[in-house]
């Protein structure tokens, strides 16, 4: 164990073994001191150790590693607020801790933590995962599998959705082929992690495959509000290919669990989409219900985008009756919520409607949605909102009697609806 600490403070310190072992040792013997090889002499081990820093006692590392693990499932849990107090315990007992797979399990952990906190810091999971990734060769199979999860999740807030599923594919490949203590809840988070990004993609039938697995698991030990995420991915994907009543059936399922366990955040995503599903069968008084539900449940948010894009949706739907008055309310006081500097999927929604409200006639309408929404959401393989834009800016271009340019953007929805499936 201690050649492992040496190797990897002499790492993270940028020395190489030729530095280290400058004046104390030869590199071969170093060498094999770091690999377990050798029968180390105390003298030199404290001379090495000396150089580095650090010390050469070994730290019992039970409780720390039983904290972290523990740390660890509160995250996967949801139980944030015992994570953050355990945080604080944690980080007074790693000041002692110089043992690198216990100082690497910590890292992983940390960027985790600044994921799925209250208060999410993406640069520092960032930071920590590069740090990680420099030392990938000495993490276990364990922590490759936590590295790759990390990274895939990291890599879902800066919307790199393919690279997210790569990282993902090889946590599995390593769940199934490797002798790990990876217990079937990390396991089922993977295929929930998986199947939302696979959602962010468009790809429903990956999606309903991760999902139900992860079920399968979560409904086992009893994890209703992991399972209830699982519910609204699959009526996502089942309204996306039309399915409503599929749809309606999995956020009923969902909501059995928000209102029992009273969690007014899964309540409110539910009542969004249930908004979108009636919408979408083209129910607006019951569609406008129940987005008034979501913003209720909203309300305390600090996610601006969560809030806009349920009232982008509600300004959407007073747009299908007509009501023009309250279509414009609602678009106005999203911009308002969003800010004059965020371009985000919802601004480019929002200024589509906008012009729809005060009149399409302008070539401004054609050059926005041409130039900027259509490729956005392209770039983003957003295809179900290319097909919905392709097809708006079709009908305009037929309706100016421009059929060729008409039957160019029918056939973009149409090749963006198969990108769906």
């Amino acid at each position: 164990m201690v050649g492992q600490r040496i190797r990897y403070y002499r790492k993270t310190k940028g020395l190489t073994q030729e530095e280290l072992a400058q004046g104390i040792c030869s590199v071969s013997y170093l060498s094999k001191i770091e690999k377990g090889d050798a029968k180390s002499s105390e003298e030199v081990i404290n001379l090495l150790c000396e150089k580095l820093g650090i010390s050469s006692e070994e730290v019992d590392s039970n409780e720390i590693l039983e904290m972290l693990n523990e740390w660890n499932m509160m995250m996967v849990n949801r139980r944030f607020d015992e994570a953050e107090e355990l945080f604080e315990k944690i980080q007074d007992k790693m000041k002692h801790v110089n043992e690198p797979d216990l100082i690497l399990r910590f890292e992983l952990f940390l960027a985790r933590y600044y994921l799925v906190g209250e208060v999410q810091n993406i640069n520092s999971a960032e930071k920590l995962i590069g740090k990680v990734e420099k030392l990938k060769e000495q993490l276990s199979p364990e922590l490759k599998f936590y590295f790759n999860v990390v990274s895939g999740m990291l890599n879902i807030f800066s919307r790199n959705y393919h690279l997210s599923i790569q990282f993902f594919k090889q946590a599995e490949d390593i769940y199934n082929t490797k002798n790990t203590n990876i217990n079937e809840s990390n396991l089922a988070v993977l295929y929930y992690l998986t199947a939302l990004t696979y959602g962010y993609l468009m790809r429903i039938n990956a999606v309903n495959s991760y999902a139900f697995k992860a079920i399968g698991i979560f409904d086992k030990e009893y994890n209703y509000s992991r399972s209830a995420d699982c519910q609204i991915l699959l009526a996502i994907s089942y309204r996306r290919v039309q399915n409503y009543d599929q749809a309606e059936y999995h956020l009923n399922q969902a909501l059995k669990y928000s209102r029992s366990f009273h969690d007014d955040f899964t309540s409110g995503v539910i009542y969004h989409n249930l908004g979108y599903v009636f919408s979408c069968k083209r129910e607006s008084v019951k569609a406008i219900d129940f987005y008034k539900k979501a913003l209720h449940y909203k309300k305390d948010s600090i996610d601006v985008e969560r809030i806009t894009t349920t009232t982008y949706l509600l300004a959407q739907e007073y747009f299908n009756i007509k009501d023009y008055e309250q279509a414009q309310y609602w678009i106005n006081k999203s911009f308002e919520t969003l800010g004059e500097d965020s371009k985000n999927d919802v601004y480019y929604h929002l200024k589509v409607l906008d012009f729809r409200v005060k009149g399409t006639q302008s070539n401004e309408f054609e050059s926005f949605i041409s130039k900027e929404a259509i490729p956005h959401f392209e770039k983003r393989n957003m295809w179900e909102y290319v097909s919905i834009d392709s097809e708006l800016l079709a009908d305009w271009y037929f309706d100016q009697s421009q059929y060729k340019k008409a039957s160019h953007y029918y056939r973009i929805a149409n090749n963006a609806r198969k990108n769906i499936f």
